[in-house]
């Protein structure tokens, strides 16, 4: 509980106990009880919390927000240095040559393959 909001609530409930002969009051009670006293009693408690759990659900989202930018900037930055160290650059196309020696091998592999199979 939140103190500004309820002491004034539980010095009423503890006065009531002492004039009922429940408690019996003592110094630093009545220290608590004029000190309570002498500040303003909230308005409208609830209202008051209500506006504290708005407040709250923005800064759980402005925390969320943040820490998911946090995440994608590290993230962001582990692949760039991935990216710097192992070259993962532009990959070209092989030539047509290229590419028909490559076709040309497979083929030769597979051909061979089956011919040691029968």
């Amino acid at each position: 509980s939140d103190p500004k909001l309820d002491s004034h609530r539980f010095k009423d409930i503890l006065d009531e106990a002492i004039t009922a002969g429940e408690l019996k009051s003592t110094k630093s009670y009545d220290k608590w009880a004029r000190k309570i006293s002498e500040t303003k009693p909230p308005t409208s408690p609830l209202r008051k919390r209500v506006k504290s759990n708005k407040e709250s659900e923005t800064d759980l989202y402005a925390v969320i927000s943040q820490r998911r930018n946090e995440r994608k900037e590290r993230f962001d930055s582990m692949f760039s240095s991935l990216v710097s160290k192992y070259g993962g650059g532009d990959a070209s196309e092989p030539t047509e040559e290229e590419f028909e020696a490559a076709q040309k091998k497979l083929e030769d592999r597979k051909s061979s393959k089956k011919s040691k199979r029968k």
